[in-house]
């Protein structure tokens, strides 16, 4: 698997968030790709670009992660949706990892979109 500097290194979309959800870094792709700058999207929930049909699974698994250390997404490919900044939606195939940076987890995902 990619590290987080590896992902955000790529060509494709990055979004790197802490263990709270919320944005802590993106990456030029995804500024062009998603419409936000970076003094936009960073410090917003991630929710700002997970539809709103599945804010609460993304929640409940944030949670469970971070009090567990166990997730059955990380490291494998999902095809998802995620929403621009004028709300419209992209399909994409996102790959979501995680490292601990400081005791702390933080959670990356690259968004390849298929549309």
């Amino acid at each position: 698997m990619p590290t987080i500097a590896e992902l955000k290194a790529g060509t494709l979309p990055v979004v790197v968030a802490n263990h709270h959800g919320d944005v802590v870094e993106v990456n030029q792709p995804f500024e062009l790709t998603f419409g936000w700058t970076a003094t936009e999207i960073i410090g917003q929930s991630l929710t700002q670009i997970i539809p709103s049909y599945f804010h609460a699974v993304h929640e409940e698994g944030l949670a469970r992660f971070t009090a567990t250390g166990i997730c059955h997404i990380v490291n494998h490919p999902l095809r998802l949706r995620a929403i621009t900044k004028h709300r419209g939606e992209i399909e994409s195939e996102h790959l979501i990892i995680a490292e601990k940076w400081h005791g702390q987890w933080v959670f990356a995902a690259s968004l390849r979109p298929l549309e």
